[in-house]
């Protein structure tokens, strides 16, 4: 019997660019009508599962069947994919990466045949993870994205996109901040938010935890308790008022954020803020 043995050394650090997982969903569709065109600040991974159609990217029009990989990297214009009339199922990874897939300058780049084959065994077993949910399911997905990354690099060497992404997110981030401070009494959902900054909300989530330290609603929630503050100290104007004019759901909402935030009700602030001296308004 021979045994063979392989010593595994780094011989120098990875310089393999980093990519966190934000998202992954696994779509079902049927003929829809074409989306507005759009881009993305993440990477986008597809992975046809079953049926064939296809998506315009970059201004061209992809062909996309069972097995295929698209890989969309950012700021890549596209419309959504539109699939043939067969049932159409596709695997969709969104990718915060500081890499472009394809070579600088390359606004997507489609894996078929021998080397989309090279990417299935991990896709597959992304898959799995996602449906069976078992425990550690999503350490288990951010591996499989550290691996899917290195096989990428085999087939197609990963170049350090020049564009920054952290300027970018910041500036994103600038933006959705100026629109809370100026809306915060309305009606505002995670959704909008990500409507109005043009970004998957998941990866708002992300950037803005990175660059606030907070969510976005987090950060609305906290933007009206401070005004809040201000109102009882400095007026008369009932709570429950003072709950519907900052945008809270209901009363009760608004009381429990409150002790959340500061330790002490709205009316037990507002006592704490006439003791002390301050002069409240009509």
């Amino acid at each position: 019997m021979i045994t063979h043995h392989f010593d595994i050394e780094p011989k120098q650090p990875c310089q393999l660019p980093s990519a966190q997982l934000l998202h992954a969903s696994i779509y079902h569709g049927a003929l829809s009508p074409r989306c507005d065109v759009h881009s993305h600040i993440f990477t986008e991974l597809l992975y046809v599962l079953q049926g064939s159609g296809w998506i315009e990217a970059d201004g061209q029009q992809v062909e996309l069947q069972t097995g295929d990989v698209l890989v969309l990297n950012p700021q890549c214009p596209h419309h959504g994919i539109q699939p043939g009339r067969e049932p159409f199922s596709t695997l969709s990874l969104n990718l915060c990466c500081s890499c472009c897939v394809g070579g600088q300058g390359s606004g997507w780049l489609r894996l078929t045949g021998r080397q989309a084959a090279l990417l299935e065994p991990y896709l597959r077993l992304f898959l799995q993870e996602l449906q069976n949910r078992r425990d550690y399911f999503e350490p288990a997905c951010h591996q499989l994205t550290t691996l899917l990354m290195l096989q990428l690099n085999r087939i197609c060497p990963l170049t350090q996109n020049n564009t920054s992404s952290s300027r970018k997110s910041a500036m994103e981030c600038a933006r959705v901040r100026q629109y809370i401070d100026e809306h915060y009494a309305e009606s505002i959902t995670l959704d909008q938010l990500a409507h109005y900054a043009g970004l998957n909300k998941y990866y708002l989530v992300h950037v803005f935890n990175r660059e606030m330290g907070c969510s976005p609603i987090s950060y609305l929630i906290e933007r009206r308790i401070s005004e809040s503050k201000r109102l009882l100290a400095a007026t008369r104007t009932p709570v429950q008022q003072i709950s519907r004019q900052l945008g809270f759901s209901s009363p009760s909402y608004f009381s429990q954020s409150f002790r959340r935030a500061t330790g002490v009700s709205p009316a037990e602030f507002r006592r704490q803020a006439m003791a002390m001296g301050t002069q409240a308004t009509e």
